[in-house]
């Protein structure tokens, strides 16, 4: 039994109560918060509830909990649950969105409706559901069932965030409703599951047909997914014209149910007059087939556009996917791992994330797929390392996966002194560690006197390549931490490029996402000017729509984010020019010289002294070899300064350890001779004025 029978309740009134299915989702930043508790704190909610009614809860995650409550109605279900909410997490806290599904009969459709309240970051989704499970018994019970085939939608979504998923779930569901319109055998199964279906089109794709042109029925499949404008072979249509050749070679033989189809190839240059005549060509199968069409998540105006033209041609509903919030990520992250024996323990949070992080600043981040692989390298890590105790015949021990087991793995440059001590451990930093210093005080004094507005601390960094300008904002969002002047100080690195999207109106969209990452932590931008530049994304607007949503960003969260530009003093400057808005919210410029040759070869050294054992006549071949280095070479604009001596270093221990692997040897020490053939490769011998320009 699901509940036990409450014995002091009245009988007639417990026979009018309601099973209700309640996901219970608060926002974001109630998370974020107590990602550590691993939403343990769902219990309490759930010990709440059941003070005022029979309930369950069915399972809990990191963003959002499932409970089964019984109710009079939805809204005395959704009363008692807010309530429940107030007294356990306090009137202050924002009181979360709540989407309810009544119970039914039918145990097949009620089990469908659970497993789509279960799915991640898809809540818009969840909703359209909510409402056809309460406007479809309605239609049908006045004889409108056929007019659900009508009803189309248009699914703002990017890639990887779950469209396949979302057009498999709604296929599966408007097939439990028996939707389409085909004679059902009562005799047969009625239901058929979304593992029987893979299977039984994988049998149709290895069989084949019983008589050429005719499909077995138990083969047929329910969906299919189009991506229009691409190759056969990724599944979609090279043109419009194949497409509708598809349609028509299909017509009439109910092999697919509902047609997911991409239509991004039309947000390209100026292609709404093929759109229209592609959905024109499309009226004759609207009596066959659900459309769901795909469109990356848009900002309004540009969304807007692309829904007018679809609801000119057809009955449409729209489902908006936002971008994956990292705590979904995380929480899938999670899950994969939990599905294994493995334990992940808490303390994999904060490098999970810098995982996630990391994944997304090249601009190509694919959702879910993104976080599978994550979780499998986590595991594959794991794995890798309990093999290796077994070689030695040691016991692996429990099944935790802590952060040293998968460090290597998920951590990216993350300094283990802290604040200032990192900041004090860098090389000729002097003036910028006191520069950093008055900021804070500033700070926190405006913090401190109620007539005094808090500074904004939006910075310019300017410098040569390898000046520290990365190293350093990273380290700033430490200390930003410790002296609270930010909430989390995480890192987020992005160059001017990442922030422009592929599309008209997915500029906004993508920017806003990054920022949005980045409320209370450090957001690095570097090669800033990259977005008015000559040849760059500038010239078709897309840099402008980056540069404007940034401005606005910076403004509505100038206390809870610090953007840092970073890139050359004269491209910098150039960019200020271009937008005004810029200057005035990043007032804070500090400038990184270019490294003495007595500091570069101070860097080197140190580099080595870290890792590695080295004889004497290599620190005098290396400081010979600094020292001599001309002014023309170390003021070349492509000369890298720090990020030099690094490839420098690693190219010296190359070489030590090439040596070691001729001798037969695991071990060695540096020597003269791997610095001499280092330095003697082509990158580290030649005067850099003289050489060819990369590309060109």
């Amino acid at each position: 039994m699901l509940f036990k029978k409450n014995e002091e309740k009245d009988a007639d009134t417990a026979k009018d109560l309601k099973l209700f299915h309640v996901r219970v989702c608060p926002d974001y930043a109630f998370a974020s918060e107590r990602l550590e508790e691993l939403g343990s704190f769902w219990k309490s909610l759930e010990n709440e509830v059941k003070k005022a009614a029979e309930s369950e809860m069915i399972l809990y995650r990191f963003t959002f909990a499932l409970y089964n409550v019984k109710a009079a109605t939805k809204e005395n279900c959704r009363t008692l649950v807010i309530n429940a909410w107030k007294k356990v997490f306090g009137e202050e806290e924002s009181v979360p969105e709540l989407i309810i599904i009544e119970g039914c009969d039918d145990e097949v459709l009620d089990d469908t409706y659970i497993a789509i309240l279960k799915y991640y970051g898809v809540t818009e989704y969840q909703k359209l559901i909510a409402d056809l499970a309460e406007s479809f018994p309605i239609l049908n019970g006045r004889g409108g069932r056929k007019f659900f085939i009508k009803q189309n939608y248009l699914f703002a979504i990017d890639r990887g965030c779950g469209f396949s998923m979302l057009l498999s779930s709604m296929s599966h569901y408007l097939r439990t409703l028996w939707v389409f319109p085909e004679d059902p055998d009562e005799n047969a199964k009625r239901y058929v599951t979304l593992e029987e279906q893979k299977e039984a089109e994988s049998e149709n794709a290895e069989e084949g047909s019983e008589e050429e042109g005719e499909e077995p029925e138990e083969h047929r499949g329910h969906h299919a997914e189009i991506i229009i404008g691409k190759e056969s072979d990724e599944g979609g249509c090279t043109s419009v014209d194949d497409f509708i050749g598809q349609l028509e070679s299909n017509s009439g033989s109910r092999y697919y149910s509902s047609l997911g189809i991409d239509i991004s190839y039309f947000l390209e240059g100026k292609r709404t007059e093929e759109l229209r005549q592609m959905l024109k060509r499309m009226e004759p199968y609207q009596s066959e087939y659900v459309f769901l069409f795909r469109v990356p998540f848009l900002e309004k105006k540009a969304l807007d556009e692309i829904e007018g033209i679809l609801e000119d041609a057809m009955i449409l509903k729209t489902v908006k996917v936002p971008p994956l919030n990292e705590c979904v990520v995380l929480e899938t992250v999670w899950n994969i791992i939990n599905e294994t024996d493995y334990v992940p323990n808490t303390g994999l949070i904060p490098l999970i994330l810098d995982k996630i992080h990391d994944e997304k600043r090249d601009g190509r981040f694919y959702g879910f797929k993104t976080a599978e692989k994550i979780a499998i390298e986590i595991v594959l890590k794991k794995a890798g390392q309990e093999a290796g105790m077994h070689d030695r015949g040691e016991e692996p021990g429990n099944a935790d996966i802590v952060p040293d087991d998968v460090k290597d793995v998920v951590a990216f440059g993350r300094s283990y002194s802290k604040g200032y001590a990192a900041l004090e451990e860098l090389i000729g930093m002097e003036k910028i560690t006191e520069r950093v210093k008055e900021i804070v005080a500033q700070v926190k004094v405006s913090a401190t006197n109620e007539k005094l507005e808090r500074p904004c601390i939006h910075m310019r960094f300017t410098g040569a390549p390898g000046t520290g300008k990365t190293t350093v904002a990273r380290i700033l969002g430490e200390i930003f931490r410790e002296e609270g002047i930010l909430r989390k100080g995480g890192f987020f690195e992005y160059s001017g490029r990442d922030l422009v999207a592929e599309y008209v109106g997915q500029t906004a969209v993508k920017t806003s996402a990054i920022c949005r990452d980045a409320y209370g932590s450090v957001l690095f931008i570097d090669e800033a000017y990259s977005l008015y530049s000559e040849g760059g994304p500038g010239n078709n607007d897309f840099g402008r729509e980056a540069v404007t949503t940034l401005v606005a960003e910076m403004e509505n969260h100038r206390d809870d984010m610090l953007v840092v530009m970073a890139g050359y003093t004269d491209d910098m400057d150039r960019l200020m020019k271009m937008n005004e808005g810029l200057r005035s919210r990043m007032p804070i410029m500090l400038h990184f010289e270019n490294y003495t040759r007595e500091q570069l070869f101070e860097i080197f050294m140190l580099m080595v002294r870290k890792h590695f054992a080295y004889s004497d006549d290599l620190e005098a071949a290396a400081k010979e070899y600094f020292l001599a280095l001309t002014d023309e070479y170390m003021g070349a604009r492509e000369f890298s300064n720090a990020r030099f001596v690094r490839n420098l270093y690693e190219r010296t221990w190359s070489k030590a350890a090439l040596r070691a692997s001729l001798e037969g040897r695991n071990d060695f020490i540096l020597k003269k001779e791997d610095f001499t053939a280092a330095s003697l490769d082509r990158e580290f011998s030649e005067k850099i004025g003289d050489r060819q320009k990369i590309g060109f």
